[in-house]
């Protein structure tokens, strides 16, 4: 099994409107490079060690078996799968989905789920997981399909070329400037703009967390670490940081943080827009980011700077399995 092979299963996944964005060759090339390193970890036992170290050392399943995975299917075709662990916590596993030959319908899925269940049945995982290119269609397609109990969006992925948001009209607003920041001194806002929140909402704990200083050190090394400021005094975080991925080239939205008083006062487009033109941008760079199906105002910032859906990774629960919580 080949990055190249991987790459070529995966281009029915992808999202049409990425795929319009770039050749096959480019495509097939950017996706080959998303997929490489779970190519690498197929059948890699040292991989599995790590992993069952992190997670459950007791574990009587060798280290092979927690390594990546390529499942036949009664077709002939393959799905490559993983186990996995929601935030590292072994009492939510789930098959991670790379990439197979089945089509991404209700009765590919049901496929793979299939030749799922036997492989992984010593974890009991909860839940597939699966990055698909149309969610809202996908949901409805499998509604009162007996083979599913359930099929929701972990995290969108909303994405625009970044040649193109550029174009588009902006909210002027002079008062907001970025201004370059230090990992170290970011960080502790961040921390503490996330605590706030935290108080105030304890739910978003379960899927919204700061990046840390190491994190925010990675964006600071391209450049692309920045203090919001609002007529001049600190108002946020804001980062991001070259990230090739989903079949796409160019940059994640590593983090988007404002504090309390200048939440909900229509700035996140604002910051978005100032941060668009300070990405050092090649043609057919995108910008892109995953953002949780509960984080509301970070979809409709997306939205409004004209970044689409392009995909979400999705929790899919076939009929028999618990469904992660």
């Amino acid at each position: 099994m080949t990055p190249e092979v991987v790459a070529a299963a995966r281009v029915p996944w992808t999202s049409p409107a990425i795929r319009s964005w770039y050749s096959a060759p480019s495509l097939l090339a950017q996706l080959a490079d998303g997929v490489r390193q779970e190519v690498a970890w197929v059948g890699d036992e040292e991989f599995g060690a790590e992993l069952r170290g992190h997670v459950d050392s007791a574990s009587p399943m060798p280290p092979l078996a927690w390594a990546n995975r390529v499942l036949d299917l009664p077709d002939g075709g393959w799905a490559l799968c993983g186990i996995r662990f929601r935030q590292r916590d072994n009492a939510r596993p789930f098959v991670d989905v790379v990439a197979s030959t089945a089509p991404p319908t209700p009765d590919g899925l049901a496929t793979i789920a299939a030749a799922v269940a036997p492989a992984y049945d010593p974890w009991h995982p909860l839940a597939l997981r699966a990055n698909l290119p149309d969610p809202d269609a996908i949901i409805a397609a499998v509604r009162g399909d007996s083979r599913f109990v359930g099929m929701s969006v972990d995290m969108y992925v909303m994405a625009g070329l970044v040649h193109r948001l550029r174009t588009r009209k902006r909210d002027i607003d002079d008062r907001l400037r970025l201004v370059p920041g230090s990992p170290g001194e970011l960080a502790a806002r961040n921390a503490g703009i996330y605590g706030e929140l935290y108080r105030r909402d304890p739910e978003r704990a379960r899927w919204a967390t700061p990046e840390d200083a190491d994190s925010l050190a990675d964006c600071a090394d391209e450049g692309l670490l920045f203090e919001v400021r609002v007529h001049d005094e600190p108002a946020g975080v804001v980062a991001a940081m070259r990230w090739d991925a989903h079949g796409m080239c160019g940059f994640s939205v590593e983090e988007l943080a404002l504090d309390a008083e200048h939440r909900e006062k229509g700035l996140g487009p604002v910051v978005l827009q100032r941060l668009l033109r300070k990405l050092p941008a090649d043609d057919g760079d995108a910008l892109w980011g995953t953002i949780h199906r509960d984080n509301i105002p970070s979809l409709r910032n997306a939205l409004r700077v004209g970044r689409e859906i392009v995909g979400a990774n999705m929790w899919i629960t076939p009929a028999g399995w618990s469904g992660m919580p």
